[in-house]
């Protein structure tokens, strides 16, 4: 077999040519991968294949449920944690038959990997040392394509800040600009923000792109981060109607990510553009759906779209404007003076019932109370304040007050609670 083998002393062009020239030294198929997994070269022998292999070649990434069952038995860690190729044995549980792979890496840095199928052909100490000899080769190759693209994934990241920041007058400009950087714009768009209770390095950035190539149906356009914030543009492959799919979406994305990351995320969202002169705008809609989640953790822990906001839209913008008033509520005062008198909790009652939508039931568990005790209770804010909450011009002006005047005890009162059902 060294008689016969190809030279790798030579300029390969592509990864398909040095996957064809190993392949033709070891007669066996070769595969060739990204650090994500995608697929960046694979041999043209027609040899019989493994199911692994076929359904790798046709998406041209290895499938997510490949790349966890090798980690679950530990193949993956093997691999990324040897310095030269290893044999690793068949794992049918996910279609892979018995290979011959290598870790190629730069440094400490994983930049891909090599898999070649072994039918028992490959001889010992040989087939080492070609596949060794390849992945220099192609780590050679990965490293100028990382510079390659760390210059173009530039040029998309300052061409999204000059979005998000009203930096572009029309439309036509920006169309042209995004051609200039090779960027094709989709139809619609949404502008999504998430933030983590940690900064949000380079592993993450990384993981982040790798878990978006796995879901269907979705396409991660431009991204950027800041501190402990990772700001998207992404789209749908098909027209979503309502919000169900979106909220479904950014659901699984925050929840897959914190599993990952071992962090806490939150999410805002933008509603779908088409213009994007728009983007500063759905930045800042995106962006208002976490200030709101600082500000009322518990009221707002499920808003995610802006679409969905509806009243809370106003809090911030109202919380400012009784910042310059002198005086405070005129509805609140004879409650917080009963209150205060009488040693009674009628605010935070009000405060509950309000925020569980009138439900009896699920005030008095939170207040931990019988229901004819709340139910006496609200009775007697009415008495008090003269007023009913039946009143839909009360009942609204009451909240907002509550809300936006209120604000730290009403988040003390719902964190505690909440605190202390966990």
């Amino acid at each position: 077999m060294t008689e016969s083998e190809p030279i790798f002393d030579r300029f390969f062009d592509s990864m398909e040519s040095l996957a064809d020239t190993l392949s033709e030294s070891l007669q066996s198929q070769v595969t060739i991968e990204d650090s994500n997994h995608h697929v960046i070269g694979y041999s043209s022998h027609e040899f019989e294949s493994d199911p692994a292999r076929i359904s790798t070649i046709i998406g041209k990434r290895v499938p997510n449920t490949v790349i966890i069952g090798l980690r679950k038995k530990g193949v993956m860690h093997q691999l990324e944690n040897a310095a030269h190729p290893i044999r690793i044995p068949a794992v049918m549980e996910v279609g892979l038959g018995p290979r011959l792979a290598m870790c190629i890496r730069h440094q400490q840095e994983i930049l891909g990997y090599i898999w070649v199928v072994d039918r028992g052909n490959l001889a010992s100490g040989h087939a080492e040392s070609i596949v060794e000899k390849a992945a220099g080769i192609a780590g050679r190759y990965l490293l100028k394509q990382r510079g390659w693209k760390m210059k173009q994934d530039k040029t998309h990241e300052d061409f999204f800040w000059k979005l998000l920041t009203s930096h572009y007058e029309n439309e036509p400009r920006i169309r042209q600009e995004a051609e200039n950087g090779a960027i094709l714009l989709p139809e619609s768009y949404y502008i999504g923000v998430l933030e983590s209770n940690r900064v949000i390095d380079g592993h993450f950035l990384l993981r982040f792109r790798q878990m978006m190539d796995t879901y269907a149906g979705q396409r991660l356009l431009l991204l950027t981060s800041e501190q402990n914030r990772l700001i998207i543009l992404f789209s749908f492959l098909f027209p979503v109607e309502g919000t169900e799919r979106l909220a479904s979406f950014v659901h699984k994305l925050i929840r897959d990510m914190g599993k990952s990351e071992s962090c806490t995320l939150a999410a805002g969202c933008s509603p779908g553009y088409r213009e994007y002169t728009l983007a500063a705008v759905a930045y800042r809609e995106a962006l208002s759906i976490l200030e709101l989640k600082k500000l009322l953790p518990y009221h707002a822990r499920e808003l995610l779209l802006y679409e969905e906001i509806g009243f809370w839209a106003y809090i911030p913008a109202i919380m400012e404007q009784k910042r310059s008033m002198t005086r405070r509520s005129a509805l609140l005062y004879p409650l917080k003076e009963h209150d205060r008198e009488h040693k009674s909790d009628f605010l935070k009652t009000i405060t509950v019932y309000l925020s569980f939508n009138g439900n009896l039931k699920a005030s008095a568990a939170f207040l931990h109370i019988h229901t004819n005790t709340l139910m006496y209770r609200l009775n007697r804010i009415a008495e008090i304040t003269g007023k009913s909450l039946k009143e839909t011009d009360y009942r609204t002006s009451i909240y907002l007050d509550i809300l936006t005047e209120e604000t730290a005890r009403v988040n003390r009162w719902f964190l505690e609670e909440a605190g202390s059902s966990e």
